[in-house]
């Protein structure tokens, strides 16, 4: 079995072993432990103390996002994001360049959810699926 890091680059699904396209990276010497899918859809934003303020998601993993929001953050900062239809997610600001933000979440995203947010707003994963 191929690994990424130290984690197996195959899952389950449909009582079968198939490439998991969440740990697959997208392209040849890609550092990320998962995969991010473009992602244009609106979101809320708060940093800890702080009001929400709109946000645009450009890209969503199960672990993370990129947002661009009206103000710089500090890389390390404790924030929430508030995907469409979903509660506050608990992240940390893990870089930032201007208003552009990348975020970790505390906890990942569940396959099926980051999923369903992404057919909300792109209609289609970028990989086939069975369903």
């Amino acid at each position: 079995m191929q690994k990424l890091g130290e984690r197996a680059i195959f899952h389950r699904q449909a009582g079968r072993q198939e490439p998991d396209p969440w740990l697959t990276p997208a392209l040849a010497g890609d550092r990320r432990r998962v995969r991010r899918v473009a992602c244009r859809s609106a979101a809320g934003f708060r940093k800890s103390q702080r009001k929400a303020v709109d946000a645009a998601i450009a890209n969503l993993s199960t672990h993370g996002c990129a947002v661009s929001s009206s103000e710089p953050h500090q890389v390390g900062a404790r924030c929430w994001i508030i995907l469409p239809t979903l509660e506050s997610w608990d992240a940390t600001v893990a870089w930032s360049s201007g208003t552009r933000v990348g975020l970790a979440f505390a906890r990942p995203l569940h396959r099926a959810v980051a999923e369903m947010v992404i057919r909300r707003t792109n209609g289609a994963l970028p990989w086939p699926t069975s369903r």
